[in-house]
């Protein structure tokens, strides 16, 4: 899947505001610590209802196979708890964690749009453009890099919502989005250096998490 296709494709489904948009893949990393972010099944957007592409149906078939095909098929373990207690973001603080806030909360939305339930393919991307940032789902193959037409927008923020970002680890590209209701959440894009000319003030791992 070409990076740049992608990238045109989400573009022109966008409404248009004068900016070009940046555009990154997204992830949501399983983890079923406390803090980890995995959301609940019910806040999880349905997308791309109706919408599959040759091949689709026989990955389906394999979802009995644990774990590494739930991955795929947008199955996901027992969901972290959400929190807007003072005491529970100081502990989050110190450990690291990937998500503090309520299910409700800016973070809590944010972490719930990047775990899209889909019955087919689908590349999440999260779009920065003018004053928005955007969550966009593109239909794609569920085995291989091929995309399809059907696309959908998805939950969208301001961008001055979003108080800091941080890199969570040295190596792996997990950025946390801090929000100006004191909630965060992380997403893990393989365009690092790409996010972070967007995003040049973004603390190191080393900072602390404000």
């Amino acid at each position: 899947m070409g990076t740049g296709n992608l990238t045109k494709r989400v573009r022109s489904a966008l409404p248009p505001d004068g900016f070009p948009a940046a555009v990154f893949t997204v992830h949501h990393l399983l983890d079923g610590s406390e803090g980890g972010g995995d959301a609940p099944k019910e806040l999880r957007p349905q997308v791309l209802v109706g919408h599959h592409m040759r091949g689709d149906g026989w990955a389906h078939a394999l979802s009995f196979i644990p774990f590494a095909f739930k991955v795929v098929l947008n199955e996901f373990p027992s969901p972290s708890a959400g929190s807007d207690d003072p005491a529970v973001r100081v502990q989050r603080q110190k450990q690291n964690s990937k998500f503090f806030g309520s299910w409700d909360s800016l973070a809590g939305k944010l972490m719930a749009a990047a775990q899209p339930r889909c019955s087919g393919g689908v590349t999440t991307t999260f779009a920065l453009s003018g004053d928005q940032a955007r969550f966009v789902y593109w239909q794609r193959r569920r085995w291989g890099a091929k995309l399809g037409d059907a696309h959908e927008l998805g939950e969208s923020f301001r961008r001055d919502s979003i108080a800091w970002t941080r890199r969570r680890s040295k190596n792996l590209g997990e950025f946390q989005f801090g929000f100006d209701d004191g909630s965060w959440g992380t997403l893990l894009t393989p365009d690092s250096d790409a996010f972070v000319e967007q995003f040049p003030h973004t603390l190191t791992h080393k900072d602390p998490i404000p």
